[in-house]
């Protein structure tokens, strides 16, 4: 019996499904990796969001999707609240920070989530994690911290990189990988509980981080923290209060069973009279940074008490709602073991000691290092006035030589004429007849030669070296009229071109931007580092360029600390003739370099 197309369709349709049941059944499931997503909560004021692998940035708005390599940065008196894949967690961002979501994904149920924090600040409020293997990381430049079930301030000083913690509810693990002399790694892990903060300037900076565990300092926390993030602290009180009242009951817990157990922090609670002192320090850790704020403007009074409400309104019991006119101050003593405090002061001491000793002795070497400069620029210009006397002896015979080719034509009277009019004694011209009849003759205008000059400006109250260099143009006319430039510059790693969009280069007035391009890019050698800048005219209705007086080419925008010298390298002057283009002769011993001081930004703990 012959089988119908048709027929044939249906069975192999037919076919395909009962295999892929089969299929389901036979091979056992692989679970995939997850990619979860932050979503953009609440936002205020300039929010912007780089895209990972992107080099633009966008502005942010609420309920925008974020995935794992995005960064996030916020600008003056703004700020912006994530929420991590469905209530995962909540950050809060103040103004000036940049995070980078590094980490957002789910692998075999286990869930793992890490922010990079490179500048402000910021509040986390990460829920109880479910999994035994989920994780929850905050990677700064100085440290990482580890958290479970917990809320928590990081503040990342952008330049230095140092960095500050504080915790609120929970516990937080804050731990630094440094590479030893045998290029193997060590971790150095504390872990730290409400009313504590670290502070670390450096991975480096001890090998005991517990040192630099401390009670919390509000002067300072409030200080780094922006008005959103102490709003956030304030309305998150009914779960702070809930998890460190867990906190409470677990270590009465161990006192009143007499199982002590040691949490590797430096928390001290032997008995019931140490713990009630650490309970009414975490009863009232809300209602002082709340005081706090308002006392030093960092909140109006009337929105502190709209903040209050909305807090007290999620509070059951009377005793918890805050009330600014029953908040008793914070302990610093509680949970503080004095014998282990002392010893901890004397270490402190010899780390400050040590990290001084290190300070200077870099001071004493940059120091030594700018002598060393200094002579090289003496010999540098010394080199340069030697080449400037012979470029000089050098004219003054080839000027010498061009008269005496010049004489052997003419006759004897015309060679006096030209000896007197030398002399100052006559104005006839050799060649003209003596030129007797006029008494009123002038000399021929003067030759104008092209000349190149740098000049440096700092700019005024600028904390991070910034200045200005200037490339000025003189006298390129005539037949030195110009096409395109290009100049290479040197400087040595103290000095650092300012690629920044909001302080470009500044092209001067004597290429019009409609009709020429421009290049500039920093390269770094072995000794130093070398900046070319290049421009030209194009297109066939632009031509030469004349450059009478002194005019700007372009400014550049530099920075650095302490003493620069900026000098050229090689300079290339073009002018077109036709179709074929011709170098301009611009030597180096003529255009000298520039030097600029600003000032370096004092190191804490040595004075210059």
């Amino acid at each position: 019996m012959g089988v119908t197309k048709k027929s044939f369709v249906a069975l192999f349709l037919s076919f395909c499904l009962v295999f892929s049941l089969v299929s389901s059944l036979l091979i056992k499931p692989v679970e995939a990796k997850t990619v979860r997503v932050a979503v953009v909560a609440a936002i205020s004021g300039d929010v912007t969001i780089k895209k990972g692998g992107g080099s633009k940035s966008y502005d942010a708005y609420e309920s925008m999707s974020l995935n794992q390599g995005d960064t996030v940065y916020t600008g003056a008196g703004s700020s912006v609240t994530l929420n991590l894949s469905n209530g995962d967690a909540d950050v809060t961002l103040g103004e000036n920070a940049e995070i980078n979501v590094s980490d957002l994904n789910t692998s075999d149920g286990n869930k793992k989530s890490k922010l990079k924090v490179w500048a402000g600040s910021m509040w986390v409020k990460v829920k109880s994690l479910a999994g035994s293997d989920d994780e929850f990381e905050v990677e700064t430049p100085t440290a990482v911290m580890g958290v479970r079930g917990t809320q928590f301030f990081v503040s990342v000083d952008p330049k230095t990189g140092a960095i500050k913690m504080a915790v609120g509810a929970g516990k937080v693990s804050a731990s630094t990988v440094t590479n030893g002399a045998d290029s193997t790694q060590k971790t150095t892990i504390t872990y730290l509980y409400p009313t504590q903060q670290i502070s670390l300037d450096a991975r480096d900076e001890t090998d005991d981080l517990s040192l630099k565990v401390d009670f919390l300092d509000l002067d300072d926390f409030i200080k780094d923290a922006s008005p959103e993030i102490i709003k956030e602290i304030i309305l998150n009180k009914a779960e702070i209060d809930k998890e460190n009242d867990e906190f409470i009951a677990k270590k009465k817990k161990e006192i009143e069973d007499g199982k002590l157990v040691d949490d590797k922090t430096s928390l001290s609670v032997k008995d019931q009279a140490e713990l009630d002192k650490v309970k009414q320090n975490l009863d009232n850790l809300i209602g002082n940074i709340a005081k706090k704020a308002l006392a030093e403007n960092k909140v109006d009074k009337e929105s502190l008490n709209n903040i209050i409400e909305q807090a007290n309104a999620k509070i059951d019991k009377q005793e918890k709602k805050l009330d600014l006119n029953n908040v008793k101050e914070l302990d610093k003593t509680a949970g503080v073991d004095a014998e282990k405090e002392k010893i901890k002061k004397e270490m402190l001491q010899k780390l400050e000691a040590e990290k001084l000793k290190k300070q200077l002795e870099e001071a004493k070497k940059q120091e030594e290092l700018k002598k060393q400069l200094a002579a090289a620029l003496k010999a540098l210009e010394e080199q340069k006035i030697k080449i400037l006397e012979a470029v000089k002896v050098a004219e003054e015979k080839a000027k010498a030589d061009a008269e005496a080719k010049l004489k052997e034509s003419y006759t004897d009277k015309e060679k006096k004429d030209f000896d007197d009019k030398k002399n100052g004694t006559n104005t006839s011209v050799p060649g003209s007849g003596g030129n007797s009849g006029n008494s009123g003759g002038s000399d021929p205008d003067p030759v104008l030669v092209p000349s190149v000059r740098l000049a440096a400006t700092a700019i005024p109250e600028s904390s991070n070296g910034e200045f200005t260099l200037d490339i000025n143009l003189s006298n390129f006319v005539g037949v030195n009229d110009i096409y395109g430039v290009e100049i290479h510059l040197l400087y040595d790693e103290n000095t650092y071109y300012y690629d920044n969009p909001n302080a470009p280069i500044i092209n001067g007035n004597i290429f019009k931007p409609q009709n020429s391009a421009d290049h500039i890019k920093e390269y770094h050698g072995s000794t130093g580092k070398e900046l070319v800048y290049a421009v030209t005219n194009f297109g066939s209705t632009s031509g030469n360029i004349a450059v009478t007086g002194a005019q700007k080419l372009v400014t550049i925008p530099l920075h650095g600390f302490g003493e620069q010298t900026i000098s050229v390298d090689k300079i290339v002057v073009v002018r077109k003739n036709g179709s074929t283009v011709q170098n301009i002769e611009i030597p180096l011993a003529s255009i000298p370099p520039v030097t600029i001081t600003t000032e370096f930004p004092e190191l804490p703990g040595v004075g210059y």
